[in-house]
């Protein structure tokens, strides 16, 4: 980081040159200089922080691969870390004072993610109209992100605890429409009771007591808050670990085969998240807001589109070739996005 040392100190400089700077002219220059500086150093942190990402996940892949890990470990290690690992760090990023700034934020956040899922949605009909075995798969791998597998550590590790304040938004928003517009998707409409009991995950449960606490500012004493803290702190590297372990499973060589795959891959990495860039420019949010559902909206395509394929009878071993094959080249997709992102959305 010692780049990024280096423009923090040049800012510094010519915060100082500003102040003492009487000619206008010379204080615009000063005033663009630091906004650009600025949009470097993000960069570089998002970059830093996706090769971090990305690192662990290749140790995930090592460990599958060294037989530290198999097929029957990787789902309990998922679902300790869905079920009870997640849910605590999502709680904890709520044990914060009360801002009506935040609490706004959140609001917006919501909304933000509403409206470019609903693009999202909109787009996959209109794209995907040919009735196939394998559209169901393919639409929810393409609107349902890994958010949050690579999308909440990957925010917690650019923002801090204020992105995952943010990104429970964009998650409670993802839960609601997988568990009802995602099983429609699949061609199993279910009961009512059926969807609302989808609905009680402990992701969901999590986030409401959050907000809750959050609202009615209820802090919990430090030796319980203080083991929910280190809990929450496996989040990252286990969760990236499980994403390598998942990777490893599939057959990437034999999936980069399949030509269908790259069109996949250009609408879930491209196309999607720059229509929710420009979609969250013209909304004209707040940066870590913004920056947040973006994130969210670039991630690859989710494990959940072999849970829903496996869970509904739909080809999941396609649903794992979109995944492997998404994942890998969102190592490259994600950092050059962002850098546009934080351009077009402006961090301060």
């Amino acid at each position: 980081m010692l780049i990024v040392e280096k423009l923090l100190k040049d800012i510094s400089i010519l915060q100082l040159e500003h102040k003492n700077c009487e000619s206008m002219p010379k204080r615009v220059i000063i005033i663009r200089t630091i906004c650009k500086e600025r949009h470097i150093i993000m960069a570089a942190v998002v970059t830093e922080k996706i090769i971090e990402m990305f690192l662990i996940l290749l140790g995930g892949v090592i460990v599958y691969k060294a037989g530290l890990i198999d097929d029957k470990t990787v789902p309990k290690l998922s679902n300790l870390l869905l079920m009870f690992i997640s849910p605590l760090l999502i709680f904890q990023s709520y044990q914060m004072e009360f801002e009506m700034r935040l609490f706004y934020g959140l609001l917006w956040t919501l909304a933000a993610s509403a409206v470019t899922f609903a693009v999202t949605i909109v787009l996959s009909e209109l794209l995907f109209r040919k009735k196939g075995e394998r559209t169901p798969v393919e639409k929810i791998a393409v609107i349902y992100s890994n958010s949050g597998f690579i999308g909440l550590p990957l925010i917690n590790g650019i923002i801090g605890s204020e992105g995952i304040f943010y990104m429970t938004a964009y998650l409670t928003v993802f839960n609601l429409l997988l568990w009802t517009h995602g099983v429609l998707v699949m061609g199993s409409a279910g009961s009512f009771k059926e969807m609302c009991k989808n609905l009680l995950t402990p992701t969901i449960i999590a986030i409401f007591a959050g907000v809750a606490c959050f609202v009615t500012q209820l802090h919990l004493p430090e030796v319980i808050a203080n083991p929910i803290q280190m809990i929450g702190n496996m989040n990252t590297p286990l969760a990236m670990i499980i994403a390598g372990a998942n990777l490893a499973q599939g057959n990437l060589l034999k999936s980069l085969q399949n030509k269908r795959l790259y069109l996949i891959c250009s609408v879930k990495l491209i196309l999607y998240p720059l229509v929710g860039l420009a979609a969250l420019w013209l909304l004209h949010l707040e940066f870590h807001i913004a920056f947040t559902v973006f994130i969210g909206m670039a991630c690859p395509a989710g494990a959940s589109a072999i849970m829903f394929a496996e869970r509904y009878g739909k080809d999941a071993k396609y649903a794992s070739e979109i995944f492997v094959v998404t994942t890998v080249l969102s190592a490259i997709s994600i950092p050059v996005l962002s850098v546009l992102a934080i351009r077009l959305l402006g961090a301060a």
